[in-house]
């Protein structure tokens, strides 16, 4: 009876020093998210990908026309007898149209590296945006990417180890997922941003696995002809 009198003014004092400190005296409330699923069912990432194939068969085009048009002058070398003035003229143009349409195709490389990248960082910045403003609505304190989703994909021993160990959550209760309304939320908060936004009637990949623009194969630049012995 001494010790249930005892403990039970401690626990009091324990409490009250808590509350004085600003330490939280109450269960933090967490939830899960699953990253990749976000990631596969955003409005925002199917419209930056739509913008990307439109980019990448614009960049396709200007490859393709400049391409025939190195094919075209180095065709018109034929009709100049080598070694002429108008012979070394056509070639150095074509020489430099060749460096052009290389030049063009690491453009378009970059570019659709840089817009892709850049389309899963915008997202990125939505998805803890939106996690905020949900987690103040829902007096929630933690957003936690739930990593037990994804399988472990089958490898050597190294691979496995690399997979397992980047993992943070051994376990993570279904009941506490909020993927779906996460991507509800965001997909209604974008499509009132963005009225005239038409959702593609076949899902589009995931901006990480789709290739950047494949580089046109360049035609050799024309070698100068060798001198003819007289």
């Amino acid at each position: 009876m001494r010790i249930k009198q005892f403990l039970l003014p401690a626990s009091i004092v324990i409490g009250a020093l808590l509350i004085a400190a600003g330490f939280p005296t109450s269960p933090a409330v967490v939830a899960s998210v699953d990253l990749e699923k976000v990631y596969r069912s955003l409005d925002q990432l199917k419209a930056s990908e739509a913008r990307a194939i439109t980019l990448r068969g614009d960049l396709e085009k200007r490859l393709a026309a400049m391409t025939d048009t190195v094919r075209s002058m180095q065709e018109d070398l034929e009709s100049f007898q080598a070694g002429t003035p108008a012979h070394n003229e056509a070639m150095s143009k074509a020489i430099l149209k060749a460096g052009d349409l290389s030049a063009l195709q690491n453009f378009a490389k970059l570019k659709m590296e840089s817009e892709q990248a850049n389309s899963v960082r915008e997202a990125y910045a939505s998805i803890r945006g939106t996690c905020a403003k949900v987690s103040k609505e829902q007096k929630i304190d933690f957003i936690f990417i739930d990593d037990t989703v994804p399988v472990i994909t089958p490898t050597n021993l190294e691979g496995t180890m690399q997979q397992i160990n980047g993992r943070r959550m051994l376990y993570s209760n279904p009941a506490l997922d909020i993927t779906d309304a996460l991507i509800e939320r965001m997909n209604s908060d974008f499509r009132a941003a963005n009225p005239q936004y038409v959702t593609p009637a076949v899902p589009t990949a995931t901006p990480a696995a789709k290739p950047a623009v494949a580089p046109t194969t360049t035609p050799p630049a024309p070698t100068p002809a060798a001198p003819s012995k007289s």
